[in-house]
C-alpha cells in the first residue's frame, strides 16, 4: 500500500467548467489561509467538524462569514436550504464571493445545489472531511437533494472548483464513519474487478486501527470514478455501472430513516443485487461466494422479513432510476462485470430478498 506523499494533484474533465483540481494537502491550515486570502469567501462548515472552532480563531478568517450546518439526511430539503440562503443573504454574500464546503456529502449538497441557483451560479470550493466524501463523491458533479419521500430527486451537475484533501481527517471519525467510506470505495472495486476490493478485506481490522492506509484506496476510488465520469459526466449510459448496490442500499436507508450509515447500506445492497444475479443465473456460486466473503466484513445488523418486506418494496418503487413498473437496477456477472437491469417488484423478487436475508443476515 502507498502513503499520501506518493500521490499527486490531479484535475478532473468537466463539460460544467471546463475542469477542475484534487489536491491532496498536508498542511489544512495554510490550505484554510490561502484561500480566505484570494477573495471573499464564505465557510459553510458541518458543525460536528472540530475544525470549526479552530475556523472561528483564525484572524484572517471573517468570522461572520462562518455559517454552520446541521449535516443529517433530514436537513438535504428545500426548506433547509432556504435558511442557508437567508444567512449567506443577510451577511452580505455577492456573485463573485466563493463558498468553502467543509464536511461530507450531506454537506457539499447543500453547498453545490445552493452555488447552482444563487445569482444563477456561485463559485464554490470543497474541503471532504468523511472517507465517503474523500473517496468517492468529491468528484462527479453531482449534486442532490431530498424531496418528500423521494430520496435524491432534485439535483444539478455543479462541480466545485477544487477539492482539498486532507487525509488526517479521518483520524476523528468513528468506525461507523469509516465503514461508511469503505463500502462506497468497494462498490467501486467492485466495478472494476476483484483485487482492489480483496485487498480493503484483507486489510479491514488494521485500516479501522491505522487510517492513515487508507489514502491507498482513497486514490485508487477516485481513479476508477474519474475514468468513467470523464466519458460520462451526466450519467447517461456507462455511469449507470456505478449504481451498483444503490437501488437496494437506497431502500435500506430510507426504511430505517438513514440509522445504517449510506456505505454500509450499500455494501449490503450489492450483496442483495449479488444474490438475485446468483439466482438469475448471471453468476456463479462461487464467484458469488468470494464476493460475499469479501463484502460481509462490512455488513451491519439489519434483517427484512415478512414484518417490513412491503416497506421495503414500496421504497424500492420510489427509486428514481426505474422504468414504469419496473426496478432499475444493477446486477452482476462477476466481479468487473456489471450491467443494468430491469426487474418486476413481484413475489418472486419478494421472496429472494427475504430468503437472503434468512441465509446472511447478521
Amino acid at each position: 500500500m502507498g502513503d499520501l506523499q506518493m500521490f499527486e494533484s490531479f484535475s478532473v474533465k468537466s463539460s460544467v467548467s471546463g475542469s477542475y483540481t484534487v489536491n491532496f494537502v498536508e498542511n489544512i491550515d495554510n490550505c484554510l489561509l490561502e484561500i480566505a486570502s484570494k477573495g471573499d469567501a464564505f465557510f459553510i462548515v458541518d458543525n460536528n467538524v472540530e475544525l470549526l472552532y479552530e475556523l472561528s480563531k483564525k484572524e484572517q478568517i471573517n468570522r461572520d462569514k462562518i455559517i454552520p450546518v446541521i449535516s443529517s439526511e433530514q436537513n438535504k430539503t428545500i426548506e433547509y436550504i432556504q435558511e442557508v440562503l437567508r444567512d449567506l443573504i443577510s451577511k452580505g454574500i455577492r456573485k463573485d464571493s466563493v463558498l468553502i464546503a467543509i464536511g461530507g456529502g450531506i454537506t457539499q449538497d447543500i453547498v453545490a445545489f445552493i452555488s447552482t441557483i444563487l445569482y444563477r451560479g456561485v463559485e464554490w470550493k470543497f474541503i471532504p472531511t468523511t472517507l465517503l466524501a474523500q473517496g468517492d463523491s468529491c468528484i462527479g458533479s453531482k449534486s442532490s437533494i431530498n424531496f418528500d419521500l423521494y430520496k435524491n430527486l432534485l439535483g444539478t451537475f455543479n462541480p466545485p472548483s477544487a477539492i482539498y484533501i486532507y487525509m488526517e481527517f479521518l483520524d476523528s471519525l468513528s468506525d461507523s464513519e469509516i465503514k461508511s467510506g469503505i463500502g462506497e470505495m468497494l462498490h467501486y472495486f467492485l466495478t472494476e474487478g476483484i483485487e482492489l476490493a480483496q485487498s480493503i478485506s484483507d486489510n479491514y481490522e488494521n485500516l479501522l486501527r491505522n487510517r492513515s492506509g487508507l489514502s491507498y484506496y482513497v486514490n485508487n476510488s477516485l481513479r476508477i470514478k474519474k475514468e468513467i465520469i470523464e466519458v460520462d459526466e451526466f450519467d447517461k449510459s456507462i455511469r449507470h455501472i456505478f449504481n451498483y448496490g444503490h437501488t437496494f442500499g437506497h431502500a435500506i436507508e430510507a426504511i430505517t430513516n438513514y440509522s445504517i450509515p449510506h456505505g454500509q447500506a450499500i455494501t449490503i445492497g450489492m450483496d442483495l443485487a449479488n444474490y438475485i444475479s446468483l439466482h438469475l443465473d448471471m453468476l456463479t456460486i462461487d464467484k458469488f461466494n468470494k464476493m460475499h466473503n469479501i463484502l460481509q466484513k462490512n455488513i451491519p445488523a439489519f434483517k427484512i422479513d415478512a414484518s417490513n418486506i412491503e416497506l421495503y418494496c414500496s421504497a424500492l418503487s420510489r427509486d428514481k432510476k426505474n422504468k414504469g413498473n419496473l426496478l432499475g437496477c444493477i446486477l452482476t456477472r462477476g466481479a468487473g462485470k456489471v450491467e443494468k437491469v430491469f426487474l418486476e417488484i413481484d413475489d418472486i423478487l419478494r421472496e429472494l430478498i427475504i430468503q437472503y436475508f434468512i441465509k446472511y443476515a447478521h
